[in-house]
């Protein structure tokens, strides 16, 4: 598999982040009750104040990963997508990585993330990807699974 393009995300991104997010969490609406977070994020704000990667297939933005400093030594993968027809292509699994290189040039010990517990198939991914489950909090109706790993 060649390598997948990711850079910076740019201002112009924001409106095709959100058109990612709504197609990829679309289908979790009815399994959890509720839209996921990612569904209703500001992501001009995000590309302002975060750091917000974009993969790229086809000349188009194909997914993307949100990442802020957790507060300590650690950082947040706050919110990560895949646009439906790219996905099973390693576009995410790639976001992941760039998140950890940059986690670990920043000098973060460790990368955290939160998943809500009906997104079994997420959650298995991140475990997969050495993640492991540290916690669980009930947040605005949202049952999530605070997962993290050591760099």
């Amino acid at each position: 598999m060649s390598a997948i393009p990711i850079r910076p995300a740019e201002p112009a991104d924001a409106p095709r982040l959100r058109e990612i997010a709504l197609a990829a969490y679309a289908k979790y609406v009815d399994r959890i009750g509720l839209e996921p977070g990612p569904m209703g994020a500001d992501y001009e704000e995000a590309i302002e104040s975060g750091e917000v990667w974009v993969a790229m297939a086809d000349d188009d933005v194909a997914g993307y990963a949100v990442m802020r400093r957790a507060g300590g030594d650690g950082v947040l993968l706050e919110n990560l997508a895949v646009a439906p027809g790219h996905q099973g292509r390693g576009i995410g699994r790639a976001l992941i990585a760039q998140v950890e290189t940059r986690a670990t040039a920043s000098g973060a010990a460790y990368v955290e993330l939160f998943t809500h517990e009906a997104m079994t198939e997420n959650r298995r991914l991140y475990a997969r990807l050495g993640y492991e489950e540290t916690g669980y909090l009930v947040e605005s109706g949202y049952r999530r699974v605070l997962m993290k790993k050591t760099l």
